[in-house]
């Protein structure tokens, strides 16, 4: 059996939002038949010092195959150092699948003619923020968190909860923006969104 460490941002997030993600991939890889290697579940105290920790699930990562690395890996200081020792040791590069980011960009760039660097960027331009709450709504609908869609899009987490909350009022009462959202809409259900 394949043992496979997973490695995602930890430090700076919320501990029950940093528990479910890594619950979650933990029983996705295995239902897929690996042995599973989580970096919370090493004994050590969550509120350890970060070096602590960090040497601990590099012995780990050692012991491993493969590394399995959630989307957010890039923005953690630990990850990275986990990817590099990873690779050097030319252990199995596993990156998890973020296919709801990828088909919901495509529909807006088609529908809105907007491409995603506009809608990680800062302008304030109307059909961009239209762009951002649509992007926010759709992402949160298929069960993505917070953090990954403040993370995906380059703003913080108050920013996305005002686009959540900004979009119902707009969907009910901007019957433009609610055509964009409609089109968007019946684009996904072509992919089985």
């Amino acid at each position: 059996m394949m043992k496979i460490y997973i490695s995602g941002q930890i430090t700076g997030l919320p501990y029950n939002e940093v528990k479910a993600k890594f619950e979650k991939a933990e029983m996705e890889l295995q239902a897929k038949g690996y042995y599973v290697v989580s970096p919370l579940k090493t004994g050590i105290p969550y509120h350890a010092p970060w070096e602590v920790h960090v040497s601990i699930d590099i012995v780990l990562l050692i012991s491993c195959d493969s590394i399995y690395l959630l989307p957010d890996w890039k923005y953690s200081k630990g990850s990275t150092l986990e990817k590099n020792i990873a690779e050097l040791l030319g252990k199995n590069m596993i990156y998890e699948d973020t296919t709801v980011f990828v088909e919901l960009k495509q529909a807006i760039s088609e529908v809105m003619g907007i491409p995603f660097y506009d809608i990680t960027g800062g302008s304030r331009k109307r059909n961009i923020v239209f762009a951002r709450m649509i992007y926010s709504h759709f992402c949160n609908k298929q069960g993505e968190s917070i953090t990954n869609i403040a993370t995906e899009m380059k703003h913080d987490h108050s920013t996305i909860i005002y686009y959540l909350r900004k979009f119902k009022d707009d969907y009910k009462f901007n019957p433009k923006f609610r055509e964009i959202v409609n089109r968007i809409e019946s684009t996904l259900s072509k992919t089985n969104f």
